[in-house]
Parts: structure tokens; C-alpha cells; sequence
């Protein structure tokens, strides 16, 4: 049940080494031109293209985007990094150009890849994305930590708002039932992976117990899609340990060491995923840290 993440460490590491000169350019909807500077902000509507003259991302208007610097490595790949203000854009993207939002990171699944994706920033720890018709798979990395990288993953035509830190999530009420759910992937300190498979209209989250700092608790809320349900499977390694379906509802505690499941009902809420909240010095530095540890 789980893909192997330990390819990921050296495109990462990429973006943590020295800068190049060449960047990409920008071009104004009244057909004026620039090239993007290192730390800059850039207004649209405008179109960016990467130094490659192969990625672009197109910012609606009044969205606001921040170039923050190229990179290379020994092999001569070149990576631009750009953080999403405020405001939309919609990016054709190769596995070098990557965007941040104050949620997450979002670049696609491998290096020879390339995924067409709608991107947009809500308040200070927010953001939503979707991919296209004919995208491959996009990674939204929300955190990395020693013991792995927490992620949600979206397939062709699934969209999701993400809400990081103790991960929070909105699936699309219109996601492509049929070609899968999205994936969302919590790793502990233990070892063990948590991965969640979020089905169309369902909100939830993921943290660690208020109560227990050895347990960690997944909840689908009680606005979720009803004729859905949250598939949580634990491992460690390439084994599977314990699996369950989590209705609307209902709230599950998982044992940090054994990876065991204990569903149990909760109290009916009716809230639902605000779209902006409170920003915590815990992300306050997301624009301008290293992808590694965003």
C-alpha cells in the first residue's frame, strides 16, 4: 500500500544549493516584459515563463506572485522556486519549477513528469489546488521532517484545500470518483505511515492527541459526502499493519507504536473548514525557507 518516498531527497536537496544567474520572464497582459528578479513581486494578470522556456504559470488578476530565486545542480538541472501571495494562477509545470502557498509546496510526482494544475492562496495558512484534464499526479508537500514528508496527492481532475500544520482538508465535491481518491500521507516519528484515502466532499483531519501525545487522531467530519468514507491504512516499511473506514461522524485514534486503529464516535459538529485563520510562527517562514524543510 505504500509508494516508496526515498527518491524525493535529491530533487529536495536541490533547492538548497547555490543560485544561478538565468531566471525566467514575465509578460504583462499590455504586452510589456521583464525578467524576474530574485525576491521580487510580480501583479497580474502576466505570464511567467520559466528559463527553460518549457513551464509557464499564468496569474490571474490581481494575483500576486514572488520569485524566490533559481537553482542548479551538478548535473545541470535548473529549478525555479515561486511563492503564491495571494490571489490564482494556473501552472503547466515540470519537476523543477515548483510554487508555494502558505500550505503547501506543489511540483509534480516525478522528473520526467508534468502536471497542469489551478492553484490558489486563502489568508495565511490556506490554499487550494486542482489539477487538469491530462495532468499527472501533483504532490502537495505540507511539512518535512527526519522521519518523512507529510503530503496530500492529487490524481487527474481532483482538487483539494489544504489547511497545514495539524493537516486539515476539503475534498472537491466533483473529484473523478472512479480513477481514485486523494491520498494523504502523515509519517510519525515512530516509523509508521499513516495514509488516508479521501473520497469526493469529505473534510477532515489529522493531529496528534491533545490527551495522548502517543496517539495520533484522524476525523471525518460530520459535513462529509454520507455515502463516503475515509480509508486509513497504517504501515511500516512496505507492510501494512491495520486498515479501517472512517464514516462521517466519527473520529479514529491511532496507536503511535503498534499502528492499531480504535474507531470510535464523536459528538456532531457543524462546522466546517474555514477557508482562512490565525497564521502561527510555526509557518510564518514558509516563502523563503528551502523546500526540505518548507
Amino acid at each position: 500500500m505504500r509508494n516508496s518516498l526515498g527518491w524525493i531527497v535529491a530533487p529536495l536537496a536541490l533547492l538548497g544549493l547555490a543560485s544561478v544567474a538565468s531566471a525566467g520572464s514575465i509578460k504583462y497582459a499590455d504586452g510589456k516584459a521583464e525578467n524576474l528578479v530574485k525576491g521580487a513581486e510580480y501583479e497580474g494578470p502576466g505570464t511567467i515563463v520559466g528559463v527553460d522556456a518549457k513551464d509557464t504559470i499564468e496569474l490571474k488578476a490581481k494575483a500576486r506572485i514572488r520569485f524566490l530565486g533559481s537553482t542548479t545542480d551538478e548535473k545541470g538541472n535548473k529549478a525555479e522556486s515561486y511563492f503564491l501571495v495571494k490571489g490564482a494562477c494556473t501552472a503547466n509545470l515540470g519537476f523543477f519549477t515548483r510554487i508555494a502557498t502558505p500550505a503547501f509546496w506543489a511540483f509534480p510526482e516525478k522528473a520526467d513528469a508534468k502536471s497542469v494544475l489551478y492553484v490558489e492562496t486563502f489568508g495565511v495558512n490556506t490554499a487550494y489546488a486542482r489539477t487538469a484534464a491530462g495532468s499527472g499526479m501533483v504532490r502537495l508537500v505540507t511539512s518535512s521532517d527526519a522521519w518523512g514528508i507529510q503530503e496530500v496527492q492529487l490524481a487527474e481532475r481532483q482538487g483539494v484545500t489544504v489547511q497545514r500544520g495539524s493537516i486539515k482538508f476539503t475534498t472537491d465535491a466533483h473529484n473523478e470518483w472512479n480513477k481514485g481518491m486523494v491520498r494523504v500521507l502523515y509519517p510519525l516519528s515512530t516509523g509508521l505511515l499513516i495514509d488516508l484515502y479521501v473520497p469526493k466532499a469529505t473534510s477532515g483531519h489529522v493531529k496528534t492527541d491533545p490527551n495522548n501525545p502517543g496517539k495520533t487522531m484522524v476525523k471525518n467530519d460530520t459535513t462529509s459526502w454520507k455515502s463516503g468514507a475515509i480509508r486509513i491504512v497504517t504501515s511500516l516499511g512496505n507492510t501494512e499493519v491495520s486498515a479501517d473506514d472512517l464514516r462521517p461522524g466519527v473520529e479514529a485514534a491511532i496507536d503511535n507504536q503498534s499502528g492499531s486503529i480504535e474507531i470510535g464516535v464523536v459528538r456532531v459538529e457543524f462546522s466546517t473548514l474555514k477557508a482562512a485563520v490565525s497564521l502561527t510562527s510555526e509557518f510564518a517562514s514558509l516563502a523563503t525557507s528551502p523546500i526540505e524543510r518548507p
